[in-house]
């Protein structure tokens, strides 16, 4: 029999979780369209706009007419708006 724990974290694994700041924080980012840089794991930055998340990339629009550039979340070390 699993534990509320064990159940709680096997559901959650599968879905983008909503009440995490960080995720909340995104979607705002989103909504607002606010220009992002993301620095990488092995130091490239990459710039644009955040167009959707899931639980494990980020689309991001890095020029108007150019396709999105997906981003697996665990490369992202820094994620900075821009001024």
């Amino acid at each position: 029999m699993q534990s509320f724990f064990e159940a709680r974290s096997a559901a959650r694994s599968s879905t983008l979780d909503t009440d995490q700041p960080s995720v909340r924080h995104i979607q705002n980012l989103i909504r607002r369209r606010i220009a992002v840089t993301l620095r990488l794991q092995g130091g490239e930055s990459i710039e644009g706009v955040i167009r959707w998340q899931d639980i494990r990339a980020l689309a991001l629009e890095v020029a108007a007419d150019e396709p999105l550039v997906l981003v697996n979340r665990d490369a992202v070390l820094l994620l900075r708006e821009r001024a």
